[in-house]
Parts: structure tokens; sequence; C-alpha cells
């Protein structure tokens, strides 16, 4: 759990290269974009360009974590999440998730959802 928080903490400081050591060195961060975009980011590098690519699209962009379930071999935190969109202006105020997988102590793949319902599905549970 604490590497989660870890990697939560660290997106949201856009601390790329510190998200990055928390990765298995071929990680996939799979983001809410990724369905429609089909983008994905792999390797170590994952984080600091997942983060690069926020940072373009988004001004403060943040994660709150509200509650971590450990599942041992995964994480899934939920939360909020919350930011404008460069751009456009629009704001995003939703409730969220992260699941994390694990391999030997590091984040082996790292998604995000941006329904509740969807995390929690990902991770086999219900409400």
């Amino acid at each position: 759990m604490q590497t989660m928080r870890a990697a939560l903490a660290a997106f949201n400081r856009r601390d790329g290269e510190g998200f990055g050591r928390l990765l298995a060195e071929d990680a996939e961060i799979i983001p809410i974009r990724a369905a429609v975009e089909k983008t994905t980011y792999r390797g170590r590098d994952a984080a600091r360009l997942y983060c690069e690519a926020v940072d373009e699209t988004w001004e403060d962009l943040r994660w709150e974590v509200e509650e971590v379930r450990d599942g041992g071999d995964w994480v899934l935190a939920l939360g909020q999440i919350t930011g404008r969109g460069r751009g456009s202006g629009v704001d995003i105020d939703a409730h969220g998730g992260w699941l994390a997988t694990f391999e030997d102590g590091e984040i082996a793949r790292f998604q995000t959802f941006p329904a509740r319902r969807d995390a929690l599905e990902a991770a086999g549970l219900t409400e």
C-alpha cells in the first residue's frame, strides 16, 4: 500500500522520476484516455512520459485518495480526480480509481479508471 500511496503522491507532484523508481522495468501505465486514444506508456520511462502528457493536457490535475484496498499482488485506490483542461477550460471532478498490480514489490501495471465502479470491477470487487 505504501508504494501505491508513494506513486500517487509522486504523480500529484508531477515527479515522473520518483514515480518511475517505483515501476518494474517493463511496467505499463494505462491512463483514462487509453480507451479512446489507445495510449499506453511502457517501461521505466513510462511515469515521466505520463506526467508530461498530463501536464500538457490538464491544469492541476490531482488525485485525492479516499480508500485503499490491498489484494496482495494488487492495490486499488479509490478517490476523487479533479482538474481543468488546458485548452478547453473544462473541469473534471469525478470519483475514480487507480489499480496497480505488483511483481517483486514493483508496480508492473498501473491503470486509471474514470469511475469507481469500473475500478472495482477491474479488481474483481463490488461495492
